[in-house]
């Protein structure tokens, strides 16, 4: 009976194993498991264990060797979020070379805003380290999972191909981090006082929304977070700061999904009126 519990346990663990092995790897945590320290660190030749030394290029740029389509020969095939083919779930910095406007800039100083996040504190620099850890940490996407002080863990699912992804839970809170002011209510009911649209409410049910329209959209510009982590369980879903921005930058003005200035599409997904 011990024997049958020993081989009954090691043909289990096998099995998982195997299960493992074939899941999808293309979670960060899973690719920058498979990168070698010495991709990014020079190290000390003397140290078999590996002692790692200072990077090989500077903090700033140093994501960029991999994720800028025009400098990759990594081979994996990670998410290009400049100069990239794909449309990705998170937008592309590429817009921001042309219009500081576009979204979050990474490669220079915001030349109408500097360091300071529209609806926070002035910060001391910023570049993908300031959202993302390097490291494998935990958090979806690598997303670093506290930021001034504030928790930000997230809940998502994401996609092999890294152009959509499905969110759980946690987004709000995180862009709150820097941009606290956005995640106060406003403070009356006319324009003046505006400060954002509403997150954190359901879509289903809500005074001016139109659920069942913006439910049948086949090619949603707006998204939502679905509590359910399930898509296709719609009546739970609800308004994110991703419902209408995107994380990186888009084409359009202030990172939104669609062009504000020339058309209420993407509003007019959820609202009648």
């Amino acid at each position: 009976m011990r024997t049958f519990g020993w081989v009954h346990h090691l043909v289990f663990g096998m099995i998982v194993g195997l299960l493992l092995a074939l899941l999808p790897v293309r979670d960060a945590r899973a690719m920058h498991d498979q990168v070698h320290c010495r991709s990014c660190h020079r190290m000390d030749a003397r140290a078999e264990n590996g002692v790692v030394k200072a990077l090989r290029v500077p903090r700033k740029t140093l994501c960029l060797t991999c994720h800028d389509a025009r400098q990759d020969v990594s081979g994996m095939g990670p998410p290009h979020v400049i100069n990239g083919s794909r449309p990705l779930a998170g937008g592309s910095f590429t817009a921001t070379l042309d219009s500081d406007n576009s979204g979050h800039n990474m490669l220079s100083v915001d030349a109408d805003l500097g360091l300071t996040p529209p609806g926070g504190s002035p910060r001391s620099e910023f570049s993908c380290l300031s959202c993302h850890d390097p490291h494998p940490n935990g958090n979806f996407r690598n997303l670093k999972t506290e930021i001034n002080g504030r928790g930000t863990w997230i809940s998502a699912h994401g996609d092999a191909s890294f152009e959509k992804n499905v969110y759980i839970s946690g987004i709000n809170n995180f862009c709150s981090a820097c941009h606290p002011q956005f995640a106060e209510p406003s403070t009356g009911s006319n324009g003046n006082s505006w400060r954002r649209h509403p997150v954190g409410i359901t879509i289903y049910g809500a005074q001016h929304a139109d659920f069942i329209h913006w439910a049948k959209s086949r090619n949603k510009i707006t998204l939502a977070e679905f509590p359910a982590g399930d898509p296709d369980t719609a009546a739970g879903a609800r308004v994110f700061c991703l419902s209408c921005h995107v994380a990186h930058a888009s084409p359009f003005q202030d990172a939104l999904r669609w062009d504000y200035a020339q058309t209420p599409r993407g509003c007019l997904e959820c609202h009648s009126f």
